[in-house]
């Protein structure tokens, strides 16, 4: 059973077919404090979206011309660093996800990461480029990606607790 509370408050529940409405009842029940945590890291996050305001199309445009600029030169960086290769990098405005690493080599992008701070980015090149060695999230994975960089943990916390409010400016 998992549950989810999404960006716009709702409450998403799965539990297996099949299952008795009182055991998922009763899975909520012990949940709800870790429910009333997301709902008010939500409800902060809009007002802070909010109070920055909407990401014009004008900015979007800026903010992608500076990510097609600085992202490469923090993947090249950070690939050399590492003795990682890959083959593309692609840059796009994405409403969910930071990153990405392709099969083919291919790493993605969000140009949103351009608005955070720069070992935030940092952070998240790293975990795309540690998807070279290990497409997975493996323990192999993760101590590559500290190994390379330290911080990762850190920024990873910042980006969970604050990279919805960047979304939300998207979303107007």
């Amino acid at each position: 059973m998992s549950i989810q509370v999404a960006d716009d408050k709702k409450i998403i529940i799965k539990v297996p077919l099949g299952t008795p409405t009182f055991l998922a009842e009763n899975f909520i029940r012990e949940k709800k404090d870790w429910i009333t945590k997301q709902l008010e890291k939500v409800e902060k996050q809009s007002e802070l979206a909010d109070s920055m305001g909407p990401l014009t199309d004008e900015d979007i445009r800026q903010i992608k011309k500076k990510a097609r600029v600085v992202i490469p030169q923090r993947v090249e960086y950070y690939a050399k660093l590492a003795g990682i290769s890959y083959n593309k990098i692609f840059i796009r405005l994405q409403k969910s996800r930071w990153g990405s690493c392709s099969v083919d080599g291919n790493l993605n992008f969000n140009c949103l990461l351009v608005l955070m701070p720069p070992e935030i980015l940092d952070s998240v090149v790293v975990h795309e480029l540690c998807h070279r060695r290990h497409m997975n999230h493996s323990k192999e994975f993760y101590d590559e990606v500290l190994r390379i960089f330290p911080d990762y943990k850190r920024c990873n916390k910042w980006l969970k607790q604050n990279g919805g409010v960047y979304f939300k400016r998207i979303e107007k």
